[in-house]
Parts: structure tokens; C-alpha cells; sequence
């Protein structure tokens, strides 16, 4: 017979109390202090599912010593100031209970000193960042009841600091370029004497921008930490590429990079601040390189700015009209003295058989004057003499700055002038990931770019190439077709590759295929568009939680469908990213969608679209937690759907009937959802809905004290998912099954079945949360600390 006996309630170093808002520093400084030895109470770690929680809190403060008071940027939570009376009636009681305030990075003085009686305690002060040693020392000395002491001597060496970022290379800007001191000194002194605000480079395409911003950053950076972002293409279209590429920095950096779960939680302002909370004790240098003016650039810029002790440099295509106080530095053209030595140095650089003066003598002053024209009308002086460039008998028109780089790309050989075509469809795309995912490059592409590459017509960038946009210009005047044709044929052969995918070719199909589709978009070759991007690699992107390109080629698809005024993918579309966006915490702009595609002519025509949509708003509502309207909306949904005879919508329909009942502890009424949802789906259904709902039904069973039939059904589930290779919800059968083993005294079994769904990793961080948990408390406590028949954190 199981030991039904309690077990005794454990001793702990120290109780934990938090705002369940500041979780993740939490963690971090309880998994320090659990490496340091100290047993700390902290609730997910330590709660025991199914029993009442407000008793076991109650338990693990009495038998702690020590609180420690987690300050964070909402300060003290409601239950949280419930913990800290009871720990100060402890102490008025006469127990020994020592009270310690944490403050976390993004506190604040009056979010701390305003809770009750808090504010006379002595204070360990982690504002400036967790990996601060001194303040952990201070707080391990607390927990312990002792006087810190004085602080140990210096070490002679000197910190480490993190690596120097290679920016020229991230802007493709070649070190040991010519140097523009007048534009450069006028940046630099806007850095000076701009009092903190931003500065922003702006001037017309190819006059230098990005290679002025490097030679100011090289002046600016000193001991700096550096930031480099690329800000056009897909960081503008789509904004959590910025926060990825953020996040990933921040942990190269600082190894203070942030799960992808807690970002996706949040809209992308707000991720994008929280990242960088955990830098705001740093010394940074911000480069942003071809800002687009709008709301993204003042929202970037805005919150860049904030960060104390912080430079941010910007490029522009414009002056910005932004409501921010930033500093505006015009790069112009050019003056005559700098065209001189412009020529003079790249003369030499480049071993060219030119005197700068017999060149300024022939150009016209608008080549001259503009630095990318000027350095590929040198670069073709290796191949044809400057004379012959510069006939006087040429209209003076031809020879500026387009028609020159217009003129090279005309003559170039027709084999050459398709592979730069192609290169412009391919720009700053990486070649290696073209490659991993099955894409076939245009025959002779390859051999020809080194020529190119030769003529300054394109670069080598990140693993992929870069055409400046004066010479993709210049490849429309020259031939206004051969853009147009490679970009399709580029969309063909990714589509072919999308069609022919397997699950190893999703994640360098995902990095490829978002640069494209907005070339496609702007193009406007809708076709094209729709036919490299079958809906269903769409699920296959969403399945493989490849969420933000997703949502970016989902929107190129609207665009594509508005358009071609096709209303059934227009809305269908509409209701696709609108639950993404309600999935990752932007219920406002999916709600957005859910209005917008309501309006669309002719969606509420068909049955079919008036059942999805109501569908998405039972949906939303769901999320939203409000059980009343989504269940008033699921009824009309399921009449809509019986109406049309959708067996996969029925299913759908049902299975979320049977999650609120579920959610609301009504197990009852959610089996016979379950039920309901999987008579009307069949064997035909869709595998991951059809299986999602076999789990959700099995863990009702168990709820109900049925674990035998819960443990059948589960186990032929869990073989189901994986003879199809329905995975996305592996981890919660496998979850819910370990726990159904570990009810039935097999805590073996319970802890493999428990480690295989840590290793399957789930998609959703709440049911990778609720397996970690399961497995730390079947490998720390043992047989008998968890739940009993029917009672599971499932």
C-alpha cells in the first residue's frame, strides 16, 4: 500500500515572496542561491500540485528563517503583501524572522518604500543588474543573519569585457575607407553637444551615410559596449526580428539574453524594453543603420534613448519627422576638395591608372559629387579608358549619377546583367541557407559575381550578397525586365524548394523566405507571391514555432489577396495571423483583424467565413478569459459549421467548448465536448487536432479518478503522435501521462515518461514550465510527494 501519511513539512534557508511580473530575474537569483547551497522556498519549485496552496505558503514562511521581499519596476503584489505582514507579525511575535527587500533591475525608490513597514528594513539593491557580486554577497550574509563585512581586495587583473562588435562588417563598410573629416566632425559634434539625444545621419542614397556613421562610432565607442542593427527589410516589416536579433546580442554580450517565450508574451515594445532593462547599467553605443521614418523608427528611437549613458547614431533616408528630440546631421553631396581626394584615394586603394585632376576635369560636378557613382565610374576604368567613359559629345544627362552606373550596367555582358538581376532578388539573402534548404542557384550565377563584385556593382555581405540601390536602380533604366524576371524565377525555385521540404529545410526556408516575400510585395507580383508560399507551409512554419516569419509572410499573403481581390483567402488570412497575434499576448491587434475582416465585401456571404470568424472570436475571447462569451460565440459557430457540414471546424469548435469547461474544472461537461469533438472530426480529422483533443479528454478522465482509461487512452495517443509525427503536442500527452504513472505508484515509469517530454520541448512555455516542474520534483522528492487519483497539475 501507498504511504498515504504527510510528509513533514521541510526547513527552509529562506521564503521567497515575488510579483509574479518580475519571474524571470526571480528565478535567476533562486537558482544562484540554490548553487550556493541554501534551500529557498520558491512556490513553482516547492509547491506540491493538488494540495492548498495559501496553507502550504503559509507552512514554508513559518519554517523560513528569512524573507526575502522581491522588489521589481510594479513593486509589492497584492498576495505578495499579504507574505510580508505575516513575516512582520513574526517578528512582533517575538520569532526570529529577518525581512530582506531585494530590489530588482527597474525598481524604483517609491515602489518599494510605499508598501507597508517595508521601508525600514536594510536593503540588498540589485538595480543595476543581477550579476552584480557584491550585492549577492550582501544578500547571502542576510539569509544567513550576518554582517557582510568588508569587501575583498581588488583583483589586479581587469574585468572582462564583452568582445568589440565588428560593425564595418555588419554594415558592410570596408575598414580603411576614405575618411570624411567635415562630415564626421559635424556628427561628432552633435554627439557632444546634443545633450543625449539620438543622432541621425540623413542624405540621398549612395553618398555615404553608413561609412560616415562607422568613422563617428570609431571616435564615439571608447569603452563602449557596441549594438549594430541593420534596421530596413525585415526588422521594419515585421519588428520582433529586431527583438531576436536584441535578445541574441544581449546573450552574446552580457549572457543576460532573455526565452523566447517570455519576449513572445509581450508586444514588441514592450519586449524590446525589457530586454533592455538588464543593460541599463551599461555604457552602450547604438548604431542603427537606414531607419524608415513612421512609428517604428520614433518607437526604436524612443526607447534606445531612454537607456542611460547610452550614444545612438542613426542613418536616414530622410530627415526623420519624428516627435523625438533627436539631432538631425544633413551627409551632402560631395564638395569639389573631397571629390579630389575621394579619387586620389581610391585611385591608389584600387591600383587605378588615373590622376584625380584629369578626372574632375572631365566629370560633371553631379558625379562628382556623389561617392558611390564616382567609385563605380573608377572601377570601370579598369576595363574601358576614362576618355572613352567621359565623351564630350554625351548629353550631360546621360552622365549623372543613375545614367552612369546605368551606362556600366548596360554594357555589361547579357549573362552578367542576368546575374546581377538575380543578385538583386538575392540581396543580403544568405547563401548557405539558400543551399541548406534545396534552393538551385541560375546556372553561371556564381562564376559571374566575382566579376561583378569587381566593378563595385555588388558586395559580399553576411554570407550573402548586397546591391546598392543606386545600382539596382540602374538595372531598371538599363533593362526594366530583367529585375521582374529573376525575382520571379528566385520566388520558383524557393517555392519548388518550399513544396519538396522537409522538416530539416524549415528553419533556412524560414530565414529566406521573409526577404523575398517583401520583394515580391513591393514588385507587386502577387502570383508569384501566393505560389512560393502554399498555406500549408504556412501550419508547418506555425508548427515548428517559427512564429514571427509566420506572421510576416501570413501578412504578405493579405497584401497579396487584397490585391487580387480574392475574399475567401482574404479573410481566411485575416483569421490566421489574427490568432497568432491573440497566441502571443497582442490581443488588441488581433481583435483588429478579427474588425477588418468582418468589413471585407462579401465575408459574410458564405456560411463558411461566418463560422470561421465567429470561431476566431470564441477563440479570443477565450484567451481573453472570458468563458461567457466564448461559449455564446462557440454556439452560434457550431450551428454555422453543422450548416455547412465542416467536420475539421466541428472538431475545432467542440475541443474549445471542452477547454473552457476544462479550464472551469466542469470535467464532466468537458468529456462529453471531447467526445462530441472527436465523433464529429472521425478518423479523417486533422491528426493534431483530432489527438490534442484525445489528450484533453484523457487527462478529464483522469480528473474524474478513471486513471486506468486515462493511461490506455494516453498511451495509444502518445504512439499515434509519433507514428505521425504530430509532435507539437507531444510534450503535454507525455506530461499528462507521467502524471497519471506517478498517481498510480509507478514513479519510475512517471520520471522517464516525464524526462521524454522535457527532451520533446513544447511549443507553449506553460506546458514546458509544468514538465519542468514534474521533473524536478520526481528526481528531488521522490515516490509519494505527488498527486493523488484525480488530482494533477494538468
Amino acid at each position: 500500500m501507498r504511504n498515504e501519511a504527510r510528509r513533514p513539512t521541510p526547513t527552509y534557508d529562506a521564503f521567497i515572496s515575488y510579483n509574479s511580473a518580475d519571474l524571470d530575474s526571480v528565478r535567476r537569483l533562486a537558482q544562484r542561491l540554490h548553487e550556493q547551497g541554501f534551500e529557498v522556498f520558491l512556490d513553482e519549485w516547492c509547491l506540491v500540485p493538488g494540495e492548498t496552496w495559501q496553507e502550504a505558503l503559509i507552512e514554508a514562511l513559518d519554517s523560513s528563517p528569512c524573507c526575502l521581499v522581491m522588489c521589481g519596476p510594479q513593486g509589492v503584489g497584492p498576495w505578495q503583501n499579504e507574505e510580508v505582514h505575516a513575516a512582520i507579525e513574526a517578528r512582533v511575535r517575538g520569532r526570529t524572522m529577518r525581512v530582506l527587500p531585494v530590489l530588482l533591475p527597474g525598481s524604483a525608490d517609491t515602489t518599494w518604500r510605499s508598501a507597508p513597514f517595508l521601508g525600514r528594513f536594510t536593503y540588498c539593491d540589485f538595480r543595476q543588474g543581477l550579476e552584480q557580486a557584491r550585492v549577492f554577497e550582501r544578500l547571502c550574509a542576510g539569509i544567513r543573519g550576518q554582517a557582510p563585512g568588508p569587501p575583498p581586495p581588488a583583483a589586479p587583473s581587469t574585468p572582462a569585457k564583452p568582445a568589440p562588435t565588428d560593425f564595418r562588417s555588419r554594415f558592410t563598410v570596408t575598414a580603411g575607407t576614405w575618411r570624411r573629416v567635415s562630415a564626421v566632425e559635424a556628427a561628432r559634434g552633435a554627439v557632444i553637444t546634443g545633450g543625449g539625444a539620438p543622432v541621425v545621419l540623413y542624405g540621398l542614397p549612395g553618398v555615404g551615410k553608413t561609412t560616415v556613421l562607422c568613422d563617428v562610432a570609431d571616435e564615439c565607442r571608447s569603452d563602449r559596449t557596441v549594438l549594430a542593427l541593420p534596421m530596413g527589410g525585415t526588422a521594419a516589416a515585421e519588428p520582433r526580428y529586431l527583438v531576436d536579433e536584441v535578445n541574441t546580442w544581449l546573450e552574446t554580450a552580457f549572457g543576460r539574453g532573455l526565452p523566447a517565450e517570455d519576449l513572445y508574451r509581450q508586444e514588441w515594445p514592450d519586449a524590446l524594453a525589457a530586454l533592455l532593462r538588464h543593460v541599463a547599467g551599461e555604457r552602450l553605443l547604438v548604431l542603427l543603420d537606414d531607419l524608415i521614418d513612421g512609428p517604428f523608427a520614433d518607437t526604436v528611437l524612443r526607447t534606445f534613448a531612454a537607456l542611460p549613458d547610452t550614444v545612438v547614431l542613426a542613418t536616414a533616408r530622410g530627415h526623420l519627422g519624428t516627435g523625438h528630440e533627436a539631432v538631425h546631421v544633413a551627409v551632402p553631396p560631395l564638395s569639389p576638395k573631397e571629390s579630389h581626394e575621394f579619387i586620389a584615394h581610391v585611385a591608389k586603394s584600387m591600383g587605378l591608372p588615373v590622376a584625380p585632376e584629369d578626372v574632375t576635369a572631365r566629370l560633371p560636378d553631379d558625379v562628382l559629387s556623389h561617392p558611390l557613382a564616382l567609385r563605380t565610374f573608377l572601377a570601370h576604368t579598369r576595363f574601358v579608358p576614362a576618355p572613352l567613359l567621359t565623351d564630350s559629345r554625351l548629353p550631360v544627362d546621360v552622365l549623372s549619377a543613375r545614367a552612369l552606373v546605368a551606362t556600366v550596367v548596360a554594357r555589361l555582358p547579357a549573362a552578367h546583367r542576368g546575374a546581377l538581376a538575380h543578385a538583386v532578388a538575392l540581396d543580403r539573402v544568405p547563401l548557405a541557407d539558400l543551399l541548406e534548404a534545396g534552393v538551385t542557384l541560375p546556372p553561371g550565377f556564381t562564376a559571374a559575381l566575382h566579376d561583378l563584385a569587381g566593378r563595385c556593382l555588388v558586395s559580399h555581405a553576411a554570407g550573402g550578397i548586397e546591391v546598392p540601390r543606386l545600382v539596382a536602380e540602374a538595372l531598371d533604366v538599363a533593362d526594366p525586365s530583367a529585375g521582374r524576371a529573376a525575382l520571379c524565377d528566385v520566388a520558383a525555385r524557393l517555392g519548388e524548394a518550399v513544396r519538396e521540404a522537409d522538416d530539416t529545410a524549415l528553419a533556412p526556408l524560414a530565414r529566406v523566405l521573409p526577404r523575398t516575400a517583401l520583394m515580391l510585395v513591393t514588385a507587386g507580383q502577387w502570383r508569384a507571391l501566393q505560389e512560393m508560399i502554399p498555406p500549408g507551409f504556412l501550419d508547418r512554419l506555425n508548427s515548428g514555432g517559427f512564429w514571427k516569419e509566420y506572421v510576416l509572410l501570413a501578412r504578405a499573403l493579405i497584401s497579396a489577396a487584397d490585391h487580387l481581390r480574392d475574399v475567401t483567402p482574404r479573410v481566411r488570412l485575416r483569421v490566421r495571423v489574427s490568432r497568432k497575434m491573440g497566441q502571443l499576448g497582442d490581443t488588441r491587434a488581433a481583435w483588429d483583424l478579427v474588425r477588418e475582416a468582418e468589413t471585407l465585401a462579401g465575408a459574410l456571404d458564405s456560411t463558411s467565413l461566418r463560422g470561421d470568424l465567429a470561431g476566431l472570436r470564441a477563440f479570443l475571447a477565450y484567451l481573453q478569459g472570458d468563458d461567457t462569451s466564448t461559449l455564446r460565440e462557440l454556439k452560434g459557430c457550431v450551428e454555422l459549421r453543422t450548416r455547412d457540414g465542416d467536420a475539421g471546424g466541428l472538431l475545432i469548435a467542440h475541443k474549445l467548448e471542452g477547454n473552457v469547461h476544462l479550464r472551469r474544472g466542469k470535467y464532466r461537461k468537458a468529456a462529453a465536448a471531447y467526445r462530441a469533438a472527436l465523433a464529429a472530426g472521425g478518423e479523417e480529422a486533422d491528426p493534431r487536432h483530432r489527438t490534442d483533443a484525445e489528450t484533453s479528454l484523457a487527462i478529464c478522465d483522469f480528473r474524474q479518478g478513471n486513471n486506468e482509461a486515462a493511461a490506455v487512452r494516453l498511451e495509444r495517443v502518445v504512439r499515434e503522435m509519433r507514428a505521425l509525427s504530430v509532435l507539437g503536442e507531444l510534450p503535454r500527452a507525455l506530461h499528462a501521462l507521467a502524471l497519471v504513472h506517478e498517481s498510480q505508484g509507478l514513479s519510475a515509469r512517471a520520471l522517464e515518461v516525464a524526462r521524454q517530454a522535457a527532451l520533446a520541448r513544447a511549443n507553449d512555455p506553460a506546458v514546458r514550465a509544468a514538465v519542468d516542474r514534474l521533473v524536478w520534483r520526481l528526481e528531488n522528492l521522490g515516490p509519494g510527494a505527488g498527486p493523488r487519483a484525480g488530482r494533477a497539475d494538468a
